[in-house]
């Protein structure tokens, strides 16, 4: 496993020259993740039963979204062929995404109401599902899951020390009235995705 600067210099090698795709694949997603929000707020009001029963319908069906955004900074990680188009190739493979996340996390919920620090822990394990679920079609949802949680084995504490050492970037994109964030999350991202390769690696190796 590489150290935090390491991972976080990879990443920067790996956006150069991709900065522009990578905040506009955000953009995309976050227009239409929250389109909904807006529209219904406006026409049905924020308080409404079916504002929320839709907000969550709309939260459920923009899952797959979710996964391809995940996606799309591995392919930059890896020095793929971007395309936005990507970002859907989710809802080719619904059933299997949205179940990996529903027990994601329900897993997390289960451990936030335990303690909070066993829902950091199962946050950590799991936080890099997406990438199984791509690498490895044929894996079920909970078979993704368990192989990630075994890949994460004496790692968990790495990939939150490394979550930790953006924590001032997050700071200084707060007080840019967020507009930081769109430079901050593809930059996490594609450093997450670079720990993603060497685990897979490691994990190819000990297996």
């Amino acid at each position: 496993m590489d150290t935090n600067s390491g991972y976080k210099d990879r990443a920067l090698s790996s956006l150069s020259g991709n900065w522009a795709k990578a905040v506009v694949a955000l953009l995309i997603f976050l227009v239409i993740i929250y389109s909904a929000d807006i529209v219904l707020t406006m026409t049905l009001g924020a308080d409404s039963a079916a504002t929320m029963s839709l907000s969550y319908l709309w939260m459920f069906l923009c899952v797959p979204l979710t996964w391809g955004i995940y996606i799309f900074y591995l392919d930059i990680a890896r020095g793929n062929e971007l395309s936005y188009s990507k970002l859907f190739d989710g809802y080719k493979d619904f059933l299997r995404i949205f179940t990996a996340y529903l027990l994601t996390y329900l897993c997390m919920f289960i451990g936030i109401l335990l303690l909070f620090v066993p829902g950091i822990i199962v946050a950590l394990m799991l936080s890099q599902t997406s990438f199984i679920l791509k690498d490895q079609p044929e894996l079920s949802a909970i078979e993704a899951i368990k192989q990630i949680a075994d890949m994460m084995k004496g790692h968990k504490m790495d990939l939150f020390l490394l979550w930790l050492s953006f924590i001032g970037w997050m700071l200084l994109s707060l007080l840019s009235v967020g507009l930081g964030f769109l430079l901050l999350m593809p930059y996490m991202q594609t450093t997450f995705a670079h720990v993603y390769e060497d685990l897979k690696e490691e994990y190819a190796l000990s297996a």
